[in-house]
């Protein structure tokens, strides 16, 4: 009976994994499914490669009953949720390396694969190929004596692709493509572990590796040595040195379709593909394809050539590189350093986990990309520290609810970084609503556009860094609404979107209506510019917020204007009016001095609600992330 495939994700690895499944025979293999986040990309995958169901959401793929195994093609920093997923409904899984971030989450992915009792393998090609094979028999049968010396070097001009040069992304040398070196050199090592990994490394600007050099040394004074470039050409071979001999393999190492032994060569072809490939020999996954249908069909739960304790061995030895080179978790001291300096800042860390151990700080600002907002804030309640957190406080409701248990738990205080709220202008309007200076309210309004397609190595496109209109710049018009309509919940909400072809929201319209027939609107957008200002309607009048409503500096009341200046800073900004942050951190202070563990005028239960109405405009508008699964 032949394996039965699903494929999750319709990248350009997976494009060319189901080209190569489809060069063995359909008898032993057969493909099922294809699932993406958006359905039009799977409905369109599975056209192009005649698979006869597609799926808009991971979770039908998992829950697809005829899928014996699944392909995870997904980028790493996903490898972990994804895996996990389909691991959790009794599917077998073949997970693109590597296989995870870091060694605690192979832990995490080993464990679960015990757990629910299925097949895992880290798709390492390199490993099932003919040339690897026959370097695994030469190896076993000494013919090259007892191996002193293994060298390996990867490297190809990568730089323009973001995915390899963005930390949100996992990008860096040694994930992307160094662990091909790593795992060459563990499987001559027969995986033994190393007794020391020196690493010495050059990092991009964006905190990742953009070369590492790793030695390693192994017992009996042997040796092993690889670099690793994702800015410059390499030879692109690796050597294996013996005491009787060597085995070269030549240009394309990790995907090798040729061995010289002894000055001997042998070439083992491939077949051919019936469609364009997006990577070199990518026909030869089917060595990995078919190790695992043979792996099922022995009742195996680890490739003996592969195991789970090879790809534990990986991330250790990777960790430990990184860590060495300062990019661990792709935070750099130097950063630290010279952003310390700039600011007159006495000290200096280059993690996260060290500021946390600081027993002299009372609160953190938590200025990450919002993906990490969950992680980077519940590290530092845990660690008993206050935190403030940018906006939006997480990338949905059930992170925000995370959060929010983990203050309480914690029995720290917790904002979110909405500095609108606190301006002098926002508070005079508080006053004028209290006070019923324009009657009842009956329409709020608020636009907010900006050209941010156009800026160099912009996030707000790109689904993984939690890109989109409305979470990057659409939550400032929320929260204004939700600030005049003092934390009401709506009745309603409709929401109107066009999406990019990323998968994020480029423009949305959202309507919400209230109790007594109050209703706003409010529109967004990353593509285009906008009038920028906020419109507030009641039965006696209007507060009209002029352009740069969110960080605004006056007021417009029934015609008559009020400005409210802001301080100068010391040093040029990035941003319009950010020395307005100053009332959010003064509230922080406030609230602290008081004993509260939240903010009256930006509250958790207003974060919450936030969360909520964002969660319901992005599904009507379809706008999935990963962390919504």
């Amino acid at each position: 009976m032949a394996t039965r495939w699903g494929i999750c994700s319709t990248g350009k690895i997976s494009h060319d994994f189901t080209i190569a499944l489809k060069t063995l025979p359909p008898g032993d293999h057969q493909i099922v499914a294809v699932a993406a986040r958006k359905l039009q990309d799977a409905q369109e995958f599975a056209k192009k490669h005649s698979i006869p169901k597609a799926y808009g959401s991971y979770e039908e793929l998992a829950g697809d009953p005829e899928i014996e195994v699944v392909y995870v093609g997904v980028i790493h920093p996903y490898h972990l949720p994804v895996s996990t997923l389909f691991m959790k409904a009794q599917k077998n899984v073949l997970c693109e390396k590597p296989l995870a971030m870091n060694l605690r989450e192979v832990q995490e992915i080993v464990t679960s694969a015990k757990m629910n009792n299925v097949f895992l393998m880290e798709g390492l090609w390199t490993r099932f190929f003919p040339a690897s094979l026959e370097i695994g028999r030469l190896l076993s049968e000494g013919e090259v004596g007892e191996v002193k010396m293994v060298k390996a070097d990867f490297g190809v001009p990568l730089l323009s692709t973001p995915r390899t040069v963005l930390r949100e992304l996992g990008g860096g040398a040694l994930l992307d493509i160094g662990i091909y070196c790593l795992q060459f050199i563990c499987m001559v090592y027969n995986g033994e572990k190393p007794e020391s990994v020196q690493a010495t490394g050059v990092c991009l600007d964006t905190g990742v590796d953009e070369t590492m050099v790793v030695t390693l040394k192994f017992s009996r004074n042997r040796m092993a040595v690889f670099t690793c470039c994702i800015g410059a050409m390499f030879p692109n071979e690796a050597l294996i040195v013996g005491t009787k001999g060597t085995i070269r393999v030549p240009q394309h190492f990790w995907c090798p379709t040729s061995l010289t032994v002894n000055g001997k060569e042998t070439t083992y072809s491939l077949p051919d593909p019936y469609l364009p490939l997006n990577f070199l020999n990518s026909t030869g996954m089917r060595y990995e394809a078919e190790e695992v249908r043979q792996c099922l069909l022995k009742g195996l739960k680890e490739s003996p050539r592969m195991s789970n304790s090879d790809s534990l061995l990986l991330a250790e030895v990777m960790d430990e590189a990184r860590r060495q080179i300062v990019a661990v978790a792709a935070r750099k001291l130097q950063d630290a350093q010279e952003f310390a300096k700039k600011h007159s800042i006495p000290k200096a860390y280059g993690s996260y986990e060290e500021l946390a151990g600081d027993p002299e700080i009372e609160v953190v600002y938590v200025g990450v990309i919002h993906p990490y907002h969950l992680p980077v804030s519940t590290l530092f309640m845990k660690a008993q520290k206050n935190v403030l957190c940018e906006k939006p406080l997480a990338m949905n409701l059930r992170e925000v609810q995370e959060l929010v248990t983990s203050a309480k738990m914690n029995n720290v205080f917790l904002m979110q970084g909405l500095w609108t709220r606190f301006f002098p202008a926002s508070l005079e309007i508080g006053r004028l609503l209290s006070e019923w200076e324009v009657g009842e309210v009956k329409m709020v309004k608020v636009d907010f556009g900006v050209p941010l397609l156009s800026v160099p190595k912009t996030t707000v496109n790109q689904k993984e860094l939690g890109g989109g209109a409305l979470l990057s710049i659409g939550v400032y018009c929320l929260q204004f609404i939700c600030m005049v309509y003092n934390g009401e919940k709506p009745e309603s909400v409709q929401a109107t979107g066009v999406c990019l072809d990323t998968g994020v929201d480029e423009s949305m319209a959202v309507t919400l209506k209230f109790s007594r027939n109050r209703t706003a609107v409010f529109t967004c957008c990353i593509g285009e510019t906008f009038p920028n200002d906020a419109l507030i309607v009641g039965t006696k009048g209007t507060i009209r917020v002029p352009q740069h409503f969110w960080c605004p500096t006056s007021l417009v009341v029934n015609g008559k204007e009020t400005t409210y200046p802001l301080p100068d800073p010391y040093l040029p900004l990035n941003f319009l009016n950010s020395t307005g942050m100053r009332y959010e951190a003064e509230e922080v202070r406030q609230c602290l001095l008081k004993g509260l563990k939240e903010s009256p005028r930006m509250s958790n239960s207003d974060s919450l609600l936030l969360a909520e109405v964002m969660d319901e405009a992005r599904r009507q508008v379809g706008v999935i992330y990963n962390q919504d699964q």
